[in-house]
């Protein structure tokens, strides 16, 4: 023996105890890092490979401490102690063979599945000691020896097997993730495991078994000069000093986890502010739009409308300085400018000129075009993604956009926009956007206008006319009841006179003849009344002469003795005489209203109410007859007679600035309300 292999036999306490330090402090180390979160599926693995530093650390304190008591003091280890360490020994390389399996199947079968061949290799193990056992019958301590051998190679080797298998698997992923310097030292880690198992656990104490009288630790003393002890515990230094460096894996992953979170925050706060610029790019737009709204629907005309709505425009925005609103008269189809500001002296301005022409062109294109400062003259595709790209690629600066005012399907107008003078301002595209809609807006707002001052000419042309109907109607009526009055109503009188003397005369000689004459002066008499009756209808005296108040008390109590229905006149307020007008629409209502309860509500009972207030005028008319529904036949599209004579009184009530309103359910009887001011 050399003096080399002689110092590490006197000294192999010291061997024991930095064998069992590495292993242990490589379990401490591997147990703190699995707390570890991590993507790695390493991570997860290492706990039992943490349980086999710490077992197999302490099974190497605990040999020293039985060799250091057998030199010291004559020590003899118990069986229980023994098999103590031997189950120490068994538990570690069990932990070593879990953690290759482990890190191999950990995206395989089932837990049970994955552990089968862990399962199968203690069954060997302890198989093998049974064998032993039986056949040769050793002592204790032998059987013990039997046993040490027995879980280094049925379990030490395979488990260390397992573990580099396991090492190099991983090592690929850590030079996947762009780690390969922990790949390296996985490979390190991975040969220091493979020759502590491969070598270090073949040269065993000597047994009863064959393979260890030829391959045992002697024989690894003498052909090495160093013991198997020493052999394994440098292994099992290098194993640690790499598994150590490998570690730091985890922490870089962290790190890139964290630069990979703050990118993400980054990317979510250049997103947010992206978005908060949209927002305020929306606000401001709304804002604009709503200003631009109420500019549009201030109760004035519509140039002044509109030139207040194009100064706001050109204060709101950054590019212009002055602009110009283009309409298209749609009788002639000229185009006028109806608003234009910040221009100097506007038909002597160039740039005047230049505008009204660049807003002529984008009219009679039908399409959004900007002029550049070299004159050039491009169309623009508002509706395409890239909005605005071909002004903004153009070499020369723009210094006007003119944008269309579709109206429908018709291009209405255009809204020309011009830069100052002298200045390269370029055109931003979030203005380009603006301007886009604020065209949008001025369109739909003029067309708007121009449908309300359209609908309103209609309106007012309709009102006029219906007004020169009823007037005709009124003048039809006073000139019937004047010609009835003067002309039949005289030749009935006449005759009524004649026939009452003719039957004086005759009714002493003939007493049939003048019996038959009086008959005939009876018909007389009532086609008089009649006539009277019609004439009144058509346009009662009182109305002209004593106003709407004794004219419809008459015509209601006239109404009562004609229907043979209780008819009620009720006045509210100090009554006062109305212009002709007024009067005689109230008087038309209340006879529309009085005719329908006569022929369809079946009524009882008829109030008329006459409710004078200071500003106003009501009439009421209330049956309990037997009602319709209102509705139904007040928006039938086709309405039948009651239906137009409803229908009337409410344009007759609205011709004067009145409201009309009709109640009626069926069953709760009808009211007719109408309030006209004064």
């Amino acid at each position: 023996m050399n003096p080399i292999s002689a110092f590490f036999v006197r000294n192999i306490i010291v061997v024991f105890f930095f064998y069992g330090l590495t292993f242990f402090a490589m379990g401490v180390a591997l147990l703190l890092a699995s707390r570890r979160q991590s993507s790695f599926r390493f991570a997860r693995a290492i706990q039992p490979l943490a349980a086999f530093g710490l077992l197999h650390g302490m099974h190497e304190w605990f040999e020293m401490y039985q060799k250091y008591a057998a030199l010291t003091g004559g020590y003899t280890p118990s069986i229980f102690e023994e098999e103590f360490r031997l189950g120490l020994l068994g538990a570690s390389f069990v932990g070593l063979a879990a953690f290759g399996v482990a890190l191999l199947n950990s995206d395989g079968p089932s837990r049970i599945q994955r552990y089968l061949p862990l399962i199968g290799m203690v069954l060997l193990w302890w198989s093998g000691i049974a064998v032993v056992a039986w056949r040769f019958q050793p002592s204790a301590p032998d059987l013990i020896a039997v046993g040490d051998a027995l879980a280094r190679y049925s379990l030490g080797i395979p488990g260390a097997l397992l573990g580099t298998w396991a090492l190099m698997a991983q090592q690929r992923t850590f030079r996947e993730h762009n780690m390969p310097q922990f790949g390296r030292d996985l490979v390190w880690c991975a040969t220091a495991l493979f020759l502590f198992g491969a070598v270090g656990q073949i040269f065993v104490r000597p047994t009863l078994l064959a393979t260890t009288q030829i391959l045992n630790s002697t024989l690894f003393l003498q052909w090495f000069g160093i013991p198997v002890q020493l052999f394994r515990a440098v292994m099992a230094g290098v194993m640690t000093f790499y598994m150590v460096h490998a570690l730091r894996a985890f922490e870089v992953e962290n790190q890139q986890r964290l630069e990979q979170a703050l990118q993400a925050e980054r990317k979510n706060r250049h997103e947010v502010e992206r978005l908060n610029g949209e927002l305020r790019l929306t606000a401001r737009e709304l804002a604009m739009m709503l200003s631009l709204s109420n500019d549009l629907a201030a109760p004035v005309g519509l140039p002044t409308r509109l030139a207040g709505a194009l100064d706001a425009v050109v204060d709101s925005l950054v590019f212009p300085d002055a602009g110009m609103i283009l309409l298209v008269n749609g009788d002639d189809g000229a185009m006028e400018v109806r608003a234009a500001t910040g221009f100097q002296g506007e038909v002597e301005d160039l740039r005047f000129l230049q505008a009204q022409e660049l807003g002529e062109q984008s009219i009679t294109r039908s399409a959004a075009i900007c002029r550049h400062a070299d004159g050039q003259i491009i169309d623009l595709n508002l509706s395409a993604v890239t909005m605005g790209r071909q002004c903004f690629e153009y070499a020369s600066p723009t210094t006007m956009l003119a944008l269309p005012l579709h109206g429908g399907e018709q291009v209405t107008g255009s809204l020309v926009l011009v830069r100052p003078d002298g200045e390269a301002r370029s055109l931003p595209f979030e203005e380009l956007q603006l301007m886009a809609g604020i065209a949008r807006q001025l369109a739909l707002s003029i067309e708007n206008a121009r449908l309300m001052w359209r609908a309103q000419r209609h309106e007012k042309l309709l009102a006029e006319l219906l007004d020169q109907v009823v007037d005709a109607q009124e003048a039809e009526r006073t000139r019937i009841a004047r010609e009835l009055h003067d002309a039949t109503g005289q030749s009935l009188t006449a005759i009524s006179l004649g026939l009452r003397g003719i039957g004086r005369l005759v009714e002493d000689q003939a007493p049939t003849v003048a019996t038959q004459l009086r008959e005939v002066e009876s018909y007389s008499t009532n086609a008089l009344g009649e006539l009277r009756r019609i004439i009144a209808d058509l346009r009662p005296s009182q109305l002209d002469d004593l106003g709407l108040t004794a004219a419809l008390k008459w015509y209601v109590q006239s109404f009562e003795q004609r229907c043979d229905l209780k008819a009620e006149f009720v006045t509210q307020g100090e009554p006062v005489r109305l212009p002709a007008e007024t009067e005689t629409v109230l008087f038309r209502i209340t006879q529309e209203a009085l005719t329908n309860v006569a022929k369809h509500a079946e009524a009882s009972h008829v109030t008329v109410r006459l409710i004078s207030e200071p500003d106003a005028v009501i009439v009421e008319i209330e049956d309990d007859g037997r009602g319709f529904e209102a509705g139904k036949v007040l928006h039938n599209e086709r309405p039948s007679l009651s239906g137009w004579g409803l229908l009337g009184m409410r344009e007759r009530t609205r011709l004067l600035g009145g409201e009309c309103t009709i109640q009626s359910t069926p069953g709760a009887g009808s009211r007719v309300r109408v309030r006209i001011p004064i």
